[in-house]
């Protein structure tokens, strides 16, 4: 028997605001027969009203109805009957749901207020939170962000369309897990010749940025429970990657002349993977010593462990020549070369490389090639095209004299103006210096009100990579060389980005703040 009243099948109003905004009358008269449906108002086998009837009560018309009809049947929720009309489904696409006023708004917040079960690798993962903000705004003294405005965005976006006006196959059906050609060529060709480092095309693998280098060399090469020793201190990000695995991350002291390699041996077991920046430590920017890049390649033979040659801003040395890479040094072939052009050029390129071994190759490119099948071709050609016609050198020299400038002016300013206060670590490049905080200064303290100034010093040096562990060291600041805003400031506001050193001044109030020396 067919219902007199359809009325509430049809609500003036959708009871979910989201939904009503837009929302046509056909969408809405589905959803209302559609709900009835799963809540049980309308039961299985039910007929519904004729087309033009249902219209006529409730004011639409026969086309509104007649399209909701079309989509329900084509969802199985309605069954259509030659010479009888429409009927409820005897057997419905998910009967179980109730998506009714009242069960709907329970089940939602039910399935919100539910614990989720995590994998033990996301666990461990995310137990390596970032503990300082990153900024996409200009902001001074952020860390690891280039000079932006000195990248010649105009040549990129030309060779970008230069690439893509007639793309080969290499582009449109990429198939090679490595990466593509060009570009590998020049990688290797490029490092070769400024870096030391023994390789060719075959050995280098494009990827999207150092922390898939890392995943990739821990799912190729640690089982759960190995340990992988890490620098203290040491850049943040790589810590829940290598520690999603399951190793160990285990932290090995940085001094004066680099990683500890005496310290390698205080591990419970040998260390499988050594994550190093031997040529230049982040944040402290010490260099490894020749003595322990030996002794490190030596024990690396003995234990049969690996080294990752973390090379984030090698590019960038202002008292000499780049120094060589501890690639070069290895003549067993137990070190893996990563790098990236993230601060080379600019961070949304995301591009980076590794360096494997050749008898981890076929490894790599299987692993890879599950992974997440090939790199993303889209800037690849554009960057082999980059290097081949010499534009990536050019920009490296460029912005190596202007970095080198306002390093010097900096480190001026600091002598000059507050050298009470901070004390600039010895280092010989990079895009940011390491001073140290003179007298009882706590950065853990300092951090928050220079922040809000916008002073952005965002390293506490003192605290381990382990989360809860600290590490017995005199607190420092960590100062960028570059910042994307080019205005003249104070120090409490400054930018160090600047199109003449001299345009930049360095004012250091000595005002206290409970207890605490506030810049």
């Amino acid at each position: 028997m067919v219902r007199s009243d359809y009325s509430w099948i049809y609500p003036s109003q959708s009871d979910n605001k989201a939904d009503d905004v837009g929302t046509t009358a056909y969408r809405r008269l589905y959803h209302g027969i559609r709900s009835a449906i799963l809540d049980g108002r309308l039961h299985p086998g039910e007929r519904l009203p004729a087309s033009r009837d249902l219209a006529k009560s409730l004011g639409i018309s026969r086309n509104t109805v007649v399209t909701s009809f079309d989509l329900l049947t084509s969802e199985g929720y309605l069954e259509t009957r030659v010479g009888a009309g429409s009927f409820v489904a005897s057997t419905l696409p998910d009967r179980d749901m109730q998506t009714g006023d009242h069960s709907s708004c329970k089940k939602s917040q039910t399935a919100n207020d539910r614990p989720i079960r995590l994998s033990q690798s996301a666990t461990r993962m995310l137990t390596y939170q970032r503990r300082f903000a990153r900024f996409r705004v200009a902001r001074p003294f952020t860390p690891a962000t280039p000079d932006l405005d000195a990248f010649p965005f105009d040549l990129w976006a030309r060779l970008l369309r230069r690439s893509w006006r007639a793309p080969d196959i290499d582009l449109t059906i990429p198939d090679d897990p490595l990466g593509l050609p060009l570009l590998r060529s020049e990688i290797a060709k490029w490092l070769r010749q400024s870096r030391g480092v023994n390789c060719t095309a075959d050995q280098v693998m494009i990827v999207s940025g150092a922390q898939q280098a890392l995943d990739l060399a821990a799912r190729a090469l640690v089982d759960p429970g190995d340990i992988i020793a890490t620098e203290d201190p040491g850049y943040e990000g790589i810590r829940g990657v290598l520690a999603a695995s399951g190793a160990v991350v285990q932290p090995i002291t940085v001094d004066e002349d680099g990683l500890d390699i005496d310290g390698l041996a205080q591990t419970p077991s040998p260390a499988r993977i050594v994550v190093t920046t031997p040529s230049r430590n982040y944040p402290l920017g010490t260099t490894l010593s020749l003595a322990r890049r030996l002794a490190l390649l030596q024990w690396a033979q003995d234990n049969d462990a690996w080294i990752v040659e973390d090379d984030y801003d090698s590019e960038y040395r202002y008292d000499g020549p780049p120094l060589s890479s501890l690639q070069g040094l290895d003549t067993d072939n137990r070190v893996i070369y990563v790098g990236t052009f993230s601060r080379v050029l600019f961070p949304g390129i995301r591009l980076g490389y590794l360096v494997l071994p050749p008898a981890l190759v076929p490894a790599f490119r299987g692993i890879r090639g599950f992974a997440d099948g090939v790199p993303a071709p889209t800037t690849q050609a554009a960057l082999g095209t980059f290097f081949a016609e010499g534009h990536f050198g050019s920009h490296v020299r460029k912005m190596r004299l202007r970095y080198g400038e306002r390093r010097s002016h900096l480190k001026n300013l600091i002598t000059v103006d507050a050298s009470d206060i901070l004390s600039v670590m010895p280092s010989d490049g990079g895009l940011h210096l390491c001073a140290r905080l003179i007298g009882d200064q706590d950065d853990i303290k300092c951090r928050k009100p220079w922040s809000r100034r916008t002073l952005i010093v965002v390293h506490c040096l003192h605290i381990s990579t382990i989360p809860g562990q600290k590490v017995g060291r005199n607190p420092c600041a960590v100062l960028c060389l570059v910042s994307p805003d080019g205005k003249k400031m104070c120090f409490r506001k400054v930018s160090v980005n600047w199109s003449e050193p001299s345009d930049v001044s360095l004012d250091v109030p000595r005002a206290r703040e409970s207890g605490t020396t506030s810049l």
